[in-house]
């Protein structure tokens, strides 16, 4: 069985038009049709297209195992909150064009895998962007490649990260250093947390806010443990 008659068979499992398929993965109709009749071999939205149909990725990367083995979405979701909010616009200061001592970013968002069943996952770079300052970058010893951004929202890391306020994420830099912060992955959701180092092989992951958000306390091999996206390394709190 080819891709394309994998992607059909997902499609058609899920019980969605090529349409709805699309805009759940963030595809063109016609894109979907291509990929189906095997004029498309792009593979770069193949894990996308098995949440949005629930079958398991590997199945329809490969054609090995079975359709619907392991697939995340049929376990319960942990209930965290959320303290980062994703921006779906471009925020740029003014129309200028970009100077020589700046850089564009991605913006880390939440993209919901299929509409209504609630799951999600964190990407960046999907049209949303800032400018930001490479000297900046520099003395944070970030380099532009392994740096992004996002908006934080709630009250979890008040007063260090404020409500709204915009934070440098350094990918490169995804080993705990005790009581840094990080931007974390939790289930689709993206947070932000202080996080330390506990034996054997655990981490503590604290708010700010201690007295409204508990720490939390998961194995670093627990499929519910958050993935550490990056450091923050950068906060611009509102005055």
């Amino acid at each position: 069985m080819s891709i394309g008659e994998r992607v059909r068979r997902a499609r058609k499992h899920a019980k969605l038009t090529q349409t709805e398929l699309g805009k759940a993965v963030g595809l063109k109709q016609a894109t979907i049709s291509d990929l189906e009749k095997g004029d498309s071999r792009s593979s770069a939205y193949l894990v996308q297209i098995a949440h949005a149909c629930k079958v398991d990725p590997h199945w329809l990367a490969t054609g090995e195992g079975q359709m619907e083995s392991n697939v995340s979405e049929m376990r319960p979701r942990r209930a965290v909150e959320s303290n980062a909010e994703m921006v779906d616009v471009e925020i740029v200061e003014g129309d200028e064009p970009l100077r020589p001592d700046e850089v564009w970013l991605p913006i880390y968002r939440e993209v919901e895998f299929a509409a209504g069943n609630g799951a999600t996952q964190v990407i960046e770079n999907h049209g949303a962007q800032e400018r930001f300052s490479l000297p900046r970058l520099a003395r944070s010893g970030v380099s532009p490649e392994n740096a992004a951004l996002a908006v934080a929202k709630g009250d979890s890391m008040t007063p260090a990260i404020q409500d709204g306020a915009t934070i440098g994420i350094d990918k490169g830099s995804r080993t705990i250093q005790d009581g840094q912060v990080y931007a974390l992955d939790h289930d689709g959701m993206l947070r932000i947390k202080r996080l330390y180092r506990l034996p054997p092989g655990r981490m503590r992951v604290v708010s700010e806010n201690t007295a409204e958000y508990p720490e939390e306390i998961y194995h670093t091999n627990d499929p519910e443990a958050p993935r550490i996206l990056g450091r923050v390394f950068w906060v611009e709190n509102f005055l």
